[in-house]
């Protein structure tokens, strides 16, 4: 709280001396925190990769008999192993020369993987970290750091790489089937389960998650209430971090694995009505019946698929990179028939028809300048370009975009009266709707202006 303070309070000095004026709302405060929170890039001993399944396979795995449940470890291991090959291949980088202005090929991952089988709150949650230490080997012999850029940004591709492995790897060992999960968010993308495993049983096992998100909920509203302005970026996860910890039980004893299993299958039993319930659900999880039609990948179904991605992109941001492009591939080739072998080879097409065919680079090309061999990377690219860096976005976006800069100029449009403006505040407040300074001043502005492009920003509310 009195971090908070200190950064309002700073905020609105740094904000004054650069504007010469006060700031007027609480979106401008949040503004300049945000510029000046910007985080510096800092040394690091590893990186924590974690891949975890979707609960569905999870809760399989806890009740399933042995000879299933192994089964489904081995597709989880595999699953983390193919998303690893995709980091080393895309992903993994060292930088040298004068402040590290060359991004080299390396060897690959110094790692290990721990698996652990249940969450603080006891609940079966079968997950690996993997602890990757932060040197590598270039090709010259050198051990450097990673370069952290591009792992972060291929932190998402990554894990849709292993959702998609685990759910082609389950297919093809236990016959598992997935469909979106019901009930799921508009506004996120969707969940696919094990068509099969009970929802209800599925809940029971997420007590961890659901205490973190209300507490994470409170304590965003108590921010809001006690600064005047929502959290920064920083600061949302910051509280998200103070949610986990506020929410979290004390280490259990260890339990053995047949100890898990059987508390397990007790509490099971609870949920779905005896050990006949149990087995029902196991049952239909490894024998779907539901029909779960799977689309056919051809050439036709690439073609379709790449403009489809390219609509799903310009829908959600007005700029995107290879990395975008490719977790995006990878949700799309999860739904279709193909087998885990041909994944790669399918989202490489995808990516290459988005990139090439239906976006429009942005970021202004390298110098033409013809490196020789040793200042090229095993891909061919200049090591003085970052890897995956470069912007694309759409003909469209760009149309669009146009039509805002001739629109933003013109000042003939209708605009009512300051009088107007207030009776209609006044009334507002009179039914019970009263808004605050910034709120007020963002009518005024808008209503009377006459300007026929305005740029409100402000707090969405569910």
């Amino acid at each position: 709280d009195e971090r908070a303070q200190v950064r309002t309070q700073v905020a609105v000095e740094f904000f004054t001396a650069e504007h010469g004026r006060p700031p007027t709302d609480a979106r401008e405060i949040a503004a300049t925190i945000a510029k000046h929170s910007r985080q510096r890039t800092t040394a690091v001993a590893g990186y924590d990769l974690t891949f975890s399944p979707v609960k569905s396979i999870s809760t399989l795995w806890a009740v399933a008999p042995v000879d299933v449940a192994a089964q489904i470890e081995l597709a989880h291991r595999e699953a983390v192993g193919d998303a690893l090959a995709f980091l080393e291949k895309h992903a993994l980088y060292s930088r040298e020369g004068a402040r590290g202005v060359r991004q080299v090929d390396v060897t690959g991952l110094v790692a290990t993987a721990f698996t652990h089988r249940d969450s603080r709150a006891g609940d079966p949650d079968l997950h690996t970290h993997v602890a990757v230490a932060n040197k590598v080997q270039t090709h010259s012999g050198k051990w450097l750091a990673i370069d952290g850029r591009v792992l972060f940004k291929a932190a998402v591709t990554a894990s849709e790489t292993y959702n998609t492995a685990i759910e082609k790897h389950l297919k093809a060992r236990l016959g598992l089937t997935f469909t979106e999960r019901e009930g799921s968010d508009r506004g996120k993308r969707p969940i696919r389960e094990v068509v099969g495993v009970d929802p209800r049983l599925n809940e029971r096992w997420s007590t961890r998650r659901a205490s973190i998100d209300a507490r994470r909920s409170e304590l965003a509203t108590t921010f809001q209430t006690d600064h005047g302005r929502p959290p920064t970026v920083i600061e949302s996860i910051h509280l998200a971090q103070q949610a986990t910890l506020e929410t979290r039980d004390a280490k259990h004893e260890p339990r053995t694995l047949t100890e898990q299993r059987t508390a397990w299958a007790r509490e099971a039993t609870e949920v779905l009505g005896g050990p006949d319930g149990v087995t029902a659900m196991v049952t239909a999880a490894l024998s779907p019946t539901l029909g779960v039609t799977s689309p056919r990948v051809n050439s036709a179904w690439v073609h379709a698929t790449a403009t489809a991605i390219q609509d799903t992109l310009q829908a959600g941001r007005s700029t995107w990179q290879v990395w975008h492009v490719r977790a995006e591939a990878q949700r799309r080739v999860r739904t279709t028939d193909l087998p885990g072998e041909g994944v790669d080879t399918v989202v490489d097409l995808l990516v290459d028809e988005v990139l090439t065919a239906g976006s429009v680079r942005i970021t202004r090309p390298q110098d033409e300048v013809v490196e020789p061999e040793e200042l090229r990377r095993h891909d061919g690219s200049s090591v003085y370009e970052v890897a995956g860096s470069a912007l694309f976005t759409s003909a469209a976006i760009l149309a669009a975009e146009q039509q805002l800069v001739e629109v933003a100029g013109r000042c003939d449009g209708h605009s009512a009266s300051q009088d107007a403006v207030a009776i209609a505040l006044l009334e507002q407040a009179a039914n019970g709707v009263t808004l605050n300074a910034g709120q007020t001043a963002l009518v005024r502005g808008m209503a009377t202006s006459g300007v026929r492009l305005q740029l409100a920003i402000a707090r969405t509310s569910a």
